[in-house]
């Protein structure tokens, strides 16, 4: 069927991909329509009654979960479909599919294309019925919007003639300007990766002592960093082949969290009922302390601080935008080049790694048996993890297996632990 006046509801907070789900989708015909977050998406969906909705897990004010439970709860919207878009991986899209019939999702970042074929395919069944009207205005309103679409669709076709990577790591911000999605008063500066590597444009932010959020395209990469006053707050990041661990996740793995899993359970639970941050619920329950869970977020936000470094192609803009509610309360601060020259070092060696790691069949032996003699390394948490693994037998994709960290990262440990002499290959 086609895809003309057809109207898609996007319900995301972030405006960045607001803004590409609509540059994608309006230039295939559809009428695109967006929220920040679940109250006023469900305000739209009585206002526009949308033939299709596509929503995001985490927002503010009213989450994913509890969005979708509204909806299919409400008489008039329960047989609308839903395609859940999410940088939480596979677990979530499983659960929203079982739970509230949530016909497809999409981990971010995901190809344009993917989303467009699920659009028509979820289309296919669903009866579009668009009232009629005689009304001058809204006649003269329609012919200014088809007007509108076609100036857009010019200068869309203009750009799309090149594959869609190739626009991201080009021309992304020129597009975002040009057909307003952007809106020159709230961008900061922005411009071509290609032109300007990340690091020069991460140390301009800390020299000017800049804030707002500095967002990254590439490719495969989509990442946002959260910048006060040249200040380094939170980031996160997605990979076409990855996301971040839930928070909860990564606290156990560091045993900054050690409750069972029913306990976690019910503060995840609360937490979406009452629409708080997990990481307040797990401080308000006792079950870790306020320094804690600035800790895990600190790992969570350098983590995806430092995957977002390997971006060498692509377009960044950093736009003035207050911090979000759910990162406000971050109490920790530190400066932008700091975060910058850890992550650069760590990006070294990740490097040097893949390729001294490169065949994962090879088996790694511990040097240091003795917890005592460890102590004296001052090992971090993570590392510890890792050489907990090693045991001479298994090969390095099963550590990478068990240590559920990033493949790269899991190589970049076993390389620092090699190098100061407490790993060898063996065999070697």
């Amino acid at each position: 069927m086609g895809a003309e006046g057809i109207k898609v509801l996007l319900v995301d907070d972030s405006p960045t991909v607001r803004r590409l789900g609509e540059l994608i989708l309006s230039q295939r015909g559809y009428r695109v329509f967006t929220a920040e977050d679940g109250e006023q998406g469900l305000e739209m969906v009585q206002r526009i009654k949308p033939a299709v909705i596509l929503v995001d897990f985490i927002m503010p004010k009213m989450n994913g979960h509890t969005f979708c439970r509204l909806i299919r709860q409400g008489e008039a919207t329960k047989e609308i479909p839903l395609i859940l878009i999410s940088s939480k991986g596979e677990s979530v899209g499983r659960a929203f599919e079982q739970e509230f019939g949530v016909l497809h999702y999409f981990s971010k970042p995901f190809e344009p294309d993917d989303l467009i074929r699920k659009l028509e395919e979820v289309l296919i069944d669903v009866k579009i019925v668009e009232p009629e009207s005689t009304d001058e205005q809204s006649f003269a309103a329609q012919v200014s919007a088809d007007s509108l679409h076609e100036m857009i669709d010019k200068l869309l076709r203009q750009y799309f003639q090149k594959d869609f990577p190739q626009l991201m790591r080009n021309v992304m911000s020129d597009m975002l300007l040009e057909a307003g999605l952007v809106k020159k008063s709230g961008v900061v500066f922005s411009g071509s990766l290609d032109e300007v590597p990340l690091p020069d444009v991460i140390n301009f932010v800390y020299n000017s002592r800049l804030s707002g959020r500095l967002t990254i395209f590439a490719a495969d990469l989509f990442g946002e960093i959260f910048i006060d006053k040249g200040t380094f707050v939170f980031a996160s990041c997605s990979t076409k082949n990855s996301s971040q661990p839930f928070l909860t996740d990564l606290m156990k793995r560091q045993s900054l969290l050690t409750a069972d899993d029913e306990t976690i359970r019910q503060a995840v639970t609360e937490a979406r009922e009452k629409n708080l941050p997990i990481g307040r619920v797990l401080v308000s329950r006792g079950l870790v302390s306020e320094a804690q869970l600035m800790e895990a977020l600190r790992l969570h936000a350098q983590d995806a601080f430092g995957v977002i470094l390997e971006a060498k192609s692509g377009s960044f803009f950093l736009e003035r935008d207050e911090l979000p509610t759910n990162l406000r309360d971050i109490s920790v601060r530190i400066p932008l080049i700091n975060v910058l020259m850890e992550g650069l070092s760590h990006l070294d060696e990740r490097h040097l790694a893949a390729t001294e790691f490169r065949d994962e069949r090879t088996v790694l032996v511990r040097l240091i048996t003795n917890e005592d003699a460890l102590e004296t390394v001052q090992l971090k948490p993570r590392e510890l993890d890792i050489f907990a693994l090693i045991d001479g037998c298994k090969p390095l994709s099963q550590i990478i297996a068990e240590s559920k960290l990033d493949r790269l990262e899991t190589k970049r440990i076993c390389y620092a632990l090699r190098k100061v002499g407490l790993l060898r290959v063996k065999g070697g």
